[in-house]
């Protein structure tokens, strides 16, 4: 449960086995590349220099980018070639590729199964598209089916041409306002869809000017017309439906050859692409590799708790050097982020990544978020039948493989366990006992844990972010920030007072604590000063103390104070949607007694609980996510991490 501890990995080997290389650390499936060139040219590609790899070393002089040398167009023509028969029915399965691979013989296969299909292929193709143009002239020529006249004469007229095409219903009206200023006979003779069909008859004199008022009311030509077609369009209609029909069963016997090819060829294709997916992809990591005369040079991120594993992987190939650095003091090097959490918390991550991405050096805010997204979820939405109904979708939308799922059937679980302490299933409280209490019989006490648990929680976001400071060393603001100690303090004395005042209880002086929050905030009016004292900057580098900055701090300061109210009491929400949640159904219960029938009263109930389980989760879900991203990350959270993405086949 934190961000994964990440080593930089500096291989340096043969290129008579790079393929090999690259292929083992694809099936390891835990290494993030890195462009090896660049880290060379920065002095990064850090290696011991050893009596034994002496000649490596040599190589760093001569290293030039694998962009120079990698060339994927072999391997994607290839691909292309067993989409274009097969589509997209292959799958990668590493499974396939972890023995020995003899490339020739593959490439040989693919285009021995190539041949022995596409020919069959591309006539099909022809045939369907054929059909295809077939069908449109068709269609068009079905329009004009009561004209009792040879399409060649028509298209043959000396003084007269013709188009037919398509208008919206909308441009009909506009058509026909343009009667006057169209010289041309206009008839409509049919519909298509939303669309009128008209023919257009005009003189060869005015072609231009009736081609730019149709084309003004947005007018289609028709496709379909050819000039081949000579015969009346009724006839036309006929010998194109005669021929579509030899055509259709030769498709039909094509395909059927097709298939059975396909069949045969099935499972020698599926593995060919995935040989082929596979040095397709080695190519694209030799595009991040750096390679001399002899040797390549790999870099790439892995967990520190795998290098034992990788470096036994590798260690297979003669001659091969592995080095691994920890050391990321140089502020060029950031690390991306790889979140590591047991399955409980693992589901949320996804939640945390719709903010952002933590930063490498902060603690991992999942375990925190986990727990407090769960725990207010349950306490604003607590019915053990209606959790239930959350638990098994979730359980089904998991099993569907949709990530989402896993969250809700967590949801439902803490749902559950709350309608336990609350008494509620679906809605109704005399079903079983309160373990706890009831919400609506206990509504002040309510409102105050509530505050509580805002209280609790964002005293811990203050700890997280003061450990998070401290990680990313920067220990002025860790100190003194209204997110640091200094603020911690700040709000703490600040809820003692508040529980003096409300309890009585006195834990610590009233006039100590006024004294602490006193000088907290000074501290925090005085910040940019003390730390330009303590960082010994120089003058023309230090805050001014002038009226300006005084006015900001004010300002600042009263911000400060004022968030740290509304932080708190926006928890008042927590007990507010827990009652709002027993209040919806009170509503239903209530029209159910009116209605005042068996039937029309059960079918309320049921209604009633689907309206308050769609509605008010998702509601409830939107408003704890709102107080972790608004009142809890802006204490602690610093984002503006990499995600770390493992390259895969």
């Amino acid at each position: 449960m934190a961000v994964e501890k990440l080593i930089m990995m500096n291989v340096i080997g043969k290129k008579d086995y790079v393929d090999e290389v690259i292929k083992d650390i694809l099936l390891f499936e835990n290494v993030q590349i890195v462009d090896a060139y660049n880290e060379i040219e920065n002095f990064r590609f850090s290696i011991d220099v050893t009596e034994h790899n002496m000649v490596e070393l040599l190589g760093f002089s001569e290293a030039e980018s694998g962009l120079k040398i990698a060339r994927r167009e072999r391997f994607e023509a290839k691909i292309k070639l067993l989409n274009e028969v097969f589509g997209d029915e292959h799958e990668v399965d590493p499974d396939i590729i972890k023995n020995d691979i003899d490339l020739p013989n593959v490439i040989k296969s693919v285009n021995d199964i190539y041949n022995q299909v596409h020919e069959k292929y591309a006539i099909l193709k022809i045939l369907q598209n054929d059909i295809d143009e077939i069908d449109k002239s068709i269609k068009a020529y079905e329009f004009l089916s009561s004209a009792n006249i040879e399409m060649e004469k028509l298209n043959n007229l000396k003084n007269f041409n013709y188009i037919v095409g398509t208008l919206t219903k909308e441009n009909v009206q506009r058509l026909k306002n343009n009667y006057g200023n169209i010289t041309a006979i206009v008839v409509h003779v049919g519909s298509m869809e939303d669309n009128e069909v008209y023919l257009v008859t005009f003189p060869w004199d005015l072609e231009r000017e009736t081609t730019r008022i149709l084309k003004s009311l947005n007018f289609n030509k028709l496709e379909g017309f050819k000039d081949v077609y000579k015969d009346t369009p009724l006839n036309i209609v006929k010998w194109l439906k005669s021929k579509k029909e030899k055509f259709v069963a030769k498709v039909d016997a094509l395909e059927s050859e097709v298939n059975t090819l396909k069949t045969k060829y099935k499972d020698q294709s599926n593995y060919a692409y995935n040989v082929l997916h596979l040095y397709d992809t080695i190519n694209t990591v030799k595009n991040n590799m750096a390679f001399s005369t002899e040797h390549f040079f790999f870099s790439g991120w892995i967990s520190k708790r795998l290098k034992k594993q990788i470096t036994e992987a590798l260690s297979q190939y003669q001659g091969i050097v592995i080095m691994f650095n920890d050391d990321h003091k140089d502020p060029s090097i950031k690390p991306p982020t790889k979140l590591r959490n047991n399955w409980l918390f693992k589901p949320f991550e996804s939640l945390i990544k719709m903010y952002g991405i933590p930063n490498y050096n902060e603690v991992d805010p999942t375990p925190f978020f986990s727990i407090t997204y769960l725990f207010l979820y349950g306490f604003m939405f607590g019915d053990l039948g209606q959790g239930f109904v959350f638990f098994l979708a979730g359980f089904l939308l998991k099993w569907k493989g949709v990530g989402l799922g896993s969250i809700l059937s967590r949801l439902g679980i803490s749902s559950m366990f709350f309608g336990l302490m609350y008494g509620s299933v679906f809605g109704f409280e005399t079903i079983i006992p309160a373990l706890w209490l009831k919400p609506f019989e206990n509504i002040n006490t309510l409102l105050l844990i509530a505050i509580g648990i805002g209280v609790v929680t964002i005293a811990v976001a203050y700890i997280y972010g003061i450990i998070n400071q401290y990680k990313a060393k920067d220990y002025y603001n860790s100190l003194l920030s209204k997110n640091g100690l200094t603020g911690f303090v700040l709000y703490f004395c600040l809820i003692l007072v508040a529980l003096a005042l409300f309890t009585g209880n006195r834990m610590i002086s009233i006039g100590v604590l006024a004294g602490i929050i006193v000088i907290a905030i000074a501290i925090l009016f005085m910040k940019e000063p003390i730390v330009d004292k303590l960082s010994h900057k120089r003058k023309d580098q230090s805050h001014k103390l002038d009226s300006n900055f005084f006015v900001e701090s004010f300002f600042d300061v009263f911000e400060i104070l004022l968030s740290i109210l509304s932080n708190t009491l926006s928890f008042i929400r927590v007990g507010a949607f827990a009652l709002n949640h027993v209040g919806l159904f009170l509503a239903f219960e209530s029209l159910a007694h009116m209605v005042n029938s068996g039937v029309g009263s059960t079918l309320i109930y049921i209604l009633g609980n689907i309206f308050i389980i769609i509605l008010e989760g998702v509601i409830v879900a939107i408003q704890v996510l709102r107080l972790e991203y608004y009142e809890l990350f802006s204490k602690y959270f610093i984002g503006g991490g990499e995600e770390f993405k493992a390259t895969k086949l």
